[in-house]
């Protein structure tokens, strides 16, 4: 019996469930239960027989959350607001990693740079002697990704690109279109629509640029996308989107799990 823990950023919770299904090996998911992830159990609830998952209310001892099944997914979630705070981001994923260390075999951490603030993220890890596998979201090149647009376009390179051919984009994913008014009461103080259009008025933004997915609530994100286009005034266009750097490092984890049973 092998258990896989994965540290993930709320912005990716719509796009955890289509990972997961990637990988039928899977037994059960569990998911800590803390503020940060009851929309992802709402999502989980809608579309998952009720055998498939449970919630764990605490993560205390090791008898507490026992393994049940030949592959679990751990699932820890923590809050999108922490991108504000640099030092902040950093200790609660050291906290939250040596939480998981306890119940799980390997752990992985679905965050990239986050704007620089985990830029040291690997030494951390290594400082605080993980005696489980890690892994953190990195390209093709191995060059760990900047943040969550960046793994969801699949590069650095593709990410630096796409902004090159417009300086001034404004990423849209799932997360962002569904979250922005709560960033924005993090960045401003409170949600305030004149004080966000100063503060992208200065910064230069000049188009909204939405990843495009094959799945999930496309009419819905469109709606959401759109409606941030209007408010902002910024012409609104799609790129292609894809969940495959973050598959990977998931399929690469369980491969050596599997393989160390």
């Amino acid at each position: 019996m092998k258990r896989i823990g994965l540290l993930v950023c709320q912005i990716f919770e719509e796009e955890i469930l289509e990972i997961l299904e990637s990988y039928p090996e899977i037994d059960k998911l569990i998911i800590y239960d803390n503020e940060a992830s009851k929309e992802f159990q709402n999502i989980v609830r809608n579309n998952l027989a009720p055998n498939k998952f449970k919630i764990a209310r605490e993560l205390c001892s090791r008898k507490y959350l026992k393994k049940e099944n030949n592959l679990e997914i751990l699932v820890y979630m923590l809050p999108l607001a922490l991108h504000v705070d640099p030092k902040l981001i950093k200790k609660e994923i050291i906290q939250a990693a040596k939480e998981l260390e306890k119940h799980v075999d390997y752990l992985v951490l679905f965050f990239g740079l986050c704007g620089n603030s985990l830029g040291d993220i690997e030494s951390l890890m290594r400082e605080n002697r993980f005696t489980i596998p890690v892994s953190i979201l990195k390209d093709r090149e191995g060059e760990i990704v900047d943040d969550c647009v960046c793994a969801l376009l699949g590069s650095r390179k593709e990410y630096i690109e796409t902004i090159n051919e417009q300086p001034g984009t404004w990423f849209m994913t799932y997360g962002w279109a569904k979250y922005w008014k709560e960033l924005s009461c993090e960045t401003v103080g409170s949600f305030n629509i004149d004080k966000m259009k100063l503060v992208f008025d200065r910064a230069g933004y000049k188009r909204t640029l939405a990843l495009d997915f094959d799945f999930g609530d496309r009419a819905l994100y469109d709606k959401r996308c759109k409606e941030f286009s209007e408010i902002f005034n910024l012409p609104l266009c799609y790129k292609k989107g894809d969940t495959e750097l973050l598959k990977n490092i998931l399929g690469i984890a369980i491969k050596e799990v599997i393989s160390n049973d």
